[in-house]
């Protein structure tokens, strides 16, 4: 590929997007703001568009604009934006110019962008996970309206089918329990939409990735919903290096700090790269390890020296390497 003439840095915003232009020279020849619109974009950019690099930065409204450039021919890379060092003065055009120097000098840190079948089953998890934070809240605040007027259900599973009929008639017996019935309702409404959403996210993954789905169904604690989560999340798992790579990328494995020939402390991230992917491994973590199998052994041996809130991380590092394995190899667990 013959060397561009022209960097482009985006700085892209839900209303606003903006743009620094810089020569071979490192000179800025074009810079300013407009509309985050493609076509706006493309207006104030024209002028060196016969020969351009674009960089934007990883965010939620840059899709559209990559894939409006990617459409027409144009050389476009997103920045990964954990990687990028952090400058002390900040602004959209300093962005902009910043990411329109890290392009000229061969320096930008390039992050995966996902297809647009990989797009869509991001969009419905991310939808079916405020349905799952949404129903959790709901259940805190009828167990708190519960504790709050002195009631007890007996039945032992809170929200089963049982204990929902329980609450019913409790709630029949004092009309009175107004908090009670509204939150109950709105539980209700909840939980149907996600069970719709689920059953959708499902069928949609076997239509397109129906052999990685039966892969990850052989792992203990591996549903349909959570295969789902993972596809989304890791598809597809070559981008990933080594098991190392993808337990980092989903933030199950301790980092630590070191300075001066010392190393400080070895925790776990409070953040990661895709947090939705942790919170799949920890659930199917609690899962697997209600049966009989090696990862249940592992808990239970890993249990005699911590809490289990840490274990069960340890549990989630270990089905992480699992899940490369059989995702790699194309074999199903065993």
């Amino acid at each position: 590929m013959n060397k561009p003439l022209f960097y482009v840095g985006l700085d892209v915003h839900q209303n606003m997007t903006a743009y620094a232009v810089r020569n071979n020279a490192g000179e800025i020849v074009n810079s300013g703001e407009c509309a985050t619109r493609f076509e706006d974009i493309h207006k104030a950019l024209e002028p060196q568009l016969f020969s351009v690099r674009i960089g934007l930065e990883s965010c939620t409204s840059y899709y559209h604009v990559y894939q409006s450039f990617k459409k027409q021919g144009y050389d476009i890379q997103v920045a990964n934006t954990l990687r990028m060092r952090q400058l002390v003065a900040k602004s959209d055009r300093l962005d902009a110019e910043r990411l329109s120097d890290m392009l000229r000098l061969g320096s930008f840190p390039t992050s995966y962008v996902p297809d647009e079948k990989i797009m869509k089953l991001r969009t419905m998890i991310n939808l079916r996970h405020s349905f799952v934070e949404e129903s959790t809240r709901f259940k805190n605040q009828i167990q708190s309206a519960l504790m709050k007027y002195g009631f007890k259900i007996s039945e032992r599973t809170s929200f089963s089918k049982r204990w929902c009929e329980q609450l019913r008639k409790l709630m029949a017996l004092h009309p009175e329990l107004i908090e009670l019935r509204y939150a109950f309702e709105h539980y209700g409404i909840i939980d149907y939409k996600l069970e719709a959403l689920s059953e959708e996210i499902i069928a949609y993954c076997n239509v397109h990735w129906k052999k990685q789905m039966e892969l990850l169904d052989s792992i203990p604690g591996i549903a349909s919903t959570l295969a789902a989560y993972f596809i989304a999340e890791i598809h597809p798992i070559t981008r990933f290096a080594s098991k190392k790579k993808l337990r980092r990328y989903a933030g199950v494995i301790p980092c630590s700090r070191e300075s001066g020939g010392r190393v400080y402390g070895s925790s776990l991230p409070k953040t990661s790269s895709r947090t939705k992917l942790r919170w799949a491994l920890v659930q199917a973590s609690w899962a697997s390890v209600r049966g009989k199998n090696r990862l249940a052994a592992y808990f239970n041996k890993k249990r005699k020296t911590r809490k289990k809130n840490r274990a069960i991380v340890a549990v989630a590092s270990s089905l992480c390497d699992i899940v490369y394995n059989v995702l790699m190899t194309q074999k199903s667990y065993s």
